[in-house]
């Protein structure tokens, strides 16, 4: 019997050296979950003491104040308690609060994260954020490293959410977060690898239900108003097939942008090549501007919802591909249009639901037709139009710089699908019926 103990010693003795070895937590290392202490300084030891062989930082329920700036290190973890996504509460689970940046964008983020370094299971919240009184920051959280992971996170009031694309980093993962941003929400730039983004909501909730979570009316107005007329809510630029994935902002100024990246020196697609399925943008004056796009490939959107109107610039020579999703809702900035294609690549739209609902409860007018190009080329089949009554002048202006276009197989709820066609290049336009 003794001697198979000791055997089972053998094998047991070194799993708990090692697991001590790897698992660390933040009071250990003199943090203080009391919201006064500043705690820069006990995180980023733990945090370097993980590094010297990978490893968990774990941090314990309690407000957890920084007065500074903390990097991840390669291969550290930083974790606190949550399983999962949710509200962020001042007096429950694992919350970190920022004070450093205040007015300077361009200082350090508050937390950086290197290559497969994790975070994970927390809420942040900046307390000297006022809806009164909102102060710019820097971006809360900034990836540099490759294979780098934000999970289960909540952050309540970031000015700048969340930076992949301040520098090169690639596959990053962004997993079940829930965020308030008020100028800018997620920013991917300047990604060599595929990047995944999957249930991220950037919803200005997330800064009601810590401050006010029985619905004080004023604080929540200005918030709102503040994030219609300042938030983008998700930012891509160079990008090398980025998967996103149950996305969505609501209350922006802009939903989703897509840029060219400045003087990127490798390569000659500095533009976005991404994939976004079951994703949205609700409530705001622009729902998708799409500046520019890699010009072989493009952006494609699978299943989406948009409350407002997209808009292709016209720098844009790219392919814009849009397949089974739903168009509701005043477009503010689009004048009521819910697409408007500038640009010279080609806008494909499949199967997709054009609602005029919401003209008929602000201010519809018959000239405003639901889909415009003043250039480029449109491919447009198997989709439905429901006028509710109140049929446009033209549901579909081609104007004369259109190169081609084949509208096929559509329907219109209540009518016949009217085309005002001024292109000169070669149209085709049947097979359409009215309901």
């Amino acid at each position: 019997m003794k001697k198979i103990r000791s055997i089972i010693l053998l094998f047991i003795v070194p799993v708990m050296l090692f697991a001590e070895n790897s698992h660390y937590n933040v009071l250990d290392f003199g943090a203080v979950g009391n919201g006064e202490f500043d705690n820069t300084e006990a995180f980023q030891k733990a945090l370097d003491k993980a590094a010297e062989t990978g490893g968990i930082v774990h941090v314990p329920t309690g407000k957890f104040r920084f007065d500074g700036v903390i990097q991840i290190p390669r291969a550290v973890s930083l974790q606190g308690i949550a399983a999962g996504p949710g509200n962020l509460y001042y007096d429950k689970g694992t919350v970190l609060m920022p004070y450093a940046g205040r007015d300077d964008e361009n200082s350090d983020p508050f937390i950086r994260l290197e290559a497969s370094s994790t975070l994970k299971g927390l809420g942040i919240i900046y307390p000297e954020q006022k809806p009164h009184d909102i102060h710019p920051y820097p971006y809360c959280i900034q990836i540099v490293g490759y294979r780098s992971n934000v999970i289960d996170v909540t952050i309540a009031n970031a000015y700048n959410g969340i930076d992949c694309g301040s520098v090169y980093q690639g596959a990053h993962n962004l997993r079940d977060i829930n965020m308030c941003a008020l100028r800018r929400g997620i920013y991917v730039d300047r990604t060599t690898d595929i990047g995944r983004i999957e249930n991220v909501h950037i919803h200005s909730v997330n800064w009601w239900e810590v401050n006010y979570p029985d619905g004080m009316k004023e604080e929540i107005d200005i918030i709102n108003k503040y994030t219609l007329e300042n938030l983008e809510g998700f930012i891509i630029g160079r990008c090398d097939w980025e998967y996103m994935v149950n996305c969505f902002v609501i209350w922006a100024k802009v939903g989703f942008r897509f840029i060219e990246t400045p003087g990127d020196p490798r390569g000659n697609d500095p533009q976005a090549n991404i994939l976004i399925t079951q994703s949205g943008s609700d409530v705001g004056p622009l729902a998708v501007l799409v500046e520019k796009t890699q010009y072989h490939c493009g952006i494609a959107f699978s299943n989406c919802q948009f409350m407002d109107g997209i808009l292709i610039e016209e720098e844009n020579q790219g392919p814009v591909k849009l397949a089974n999703c739903g168009f509701w809702g005043w477009a503010e900035t689009l004048g009521g249009t819910h697409i408007v294609n500038k640009g010279k690549g080609t806008v494909y739209l499949t199967a997709c639901n054009f609602n005029a609902k919401n003209w008929v409860e602000c201010h519809w007018e018959p000239e405003i037709p639901f889909i415009k190009m003043t250039n480029g080329t449109l491919q447009m089949m198997n989709c439905r139009f429901q006028d509710n009554g109140n049929a446009p002048d033209a549901h579909i202006v081609l104007e004369e710089d259109v190169r081609a276009a084949v509208i096929m197989g559509n329907s219109v709820e209540g009518g016949t699908l009217h085309v005002n066609n001024s292109s000169k290049g070669e149209v085709q336009i049947f097979g359409n019926v009215g309901e």
